[in-house]
């Protein structure tokens, strides 16, 4: 098993794959059907089996598909989180795709008892947020991760304020912005 390329052996159907479930740790073997549907007659457009145990690669492979099946030159589509990446969503939009999709909950905030990016609000007019204790968070700094640009907002009264437990459990408070 471990000589296998991904590590995987299936004894009955050697093409399956590990696919993750609902339950904490739990999962099965089998394959990953990728479907595409028309809004307006609710048909399947486009489809394909894959076995690959997650969707993030095929957002801009399945919207190209759909695309070309109905014979348009624009598209927008809906997905689900799973399907959230970067590199995927910028490959539709240089396909004259429009995608929409949430992003992935990647803060483990929320699993500490404490606010997430969703208890935020972006007052897009200043550039700047506005948390939970109604202060608002101006732009700091810009930084770059993984050719990503960060922006970073805090306001000076974060230290000082009565719900920074439920913010943050470190020393400041920000929030970060793509």
């Amino acid at each position: 098993m471990l000589a296998a390329p991904d590590e995987q052996i299936s004894l009955t159907d050697p093409d399956a794959r590990s696919m993750a479930t609902s339950g904490r740790g739990t999962g099965m073997v089998g394959y990953n059907v990728q479907t595409a549907a028309d809004t307006r007659h609710h048909l399947i457009v486009a489809h394909e089996v894959m076995n690959a145990g997650h969707d993030r690669t095929q957002l801009s492979n399945m919207s190209r598909q759909t695309k070309e099946a109905i014979g348009t030159d624009a598209l927008d589509v809906v997905a689900d989180r799973g399907y959230f990446k970067g590199e995927e969503i910028l490959a539709c939009d240089a396909a004259g795709i429009t995608s929409y999709l949430p992003r992935l909950q990647t803060s483990g905030n929320i699993a500490k008892g404490c606010f997430g990016k969703r208890d935020l609000l972006y007052i897009a007019k200043d550039d700047e947020y506005r948390c939970p204790a109604v202060e608002r968070l101006i732009w700091r700094m810009t930084s770059e991760k993984n050719e990503l640009v960060i922006h970073s907002y805090w306001s000076s009264s974060c230290q000082a304020c009565a719900l920074k437990s439920q913010c943050t459990t470190g020393k400041t408070c920000h929030a970060l912005g793509a």
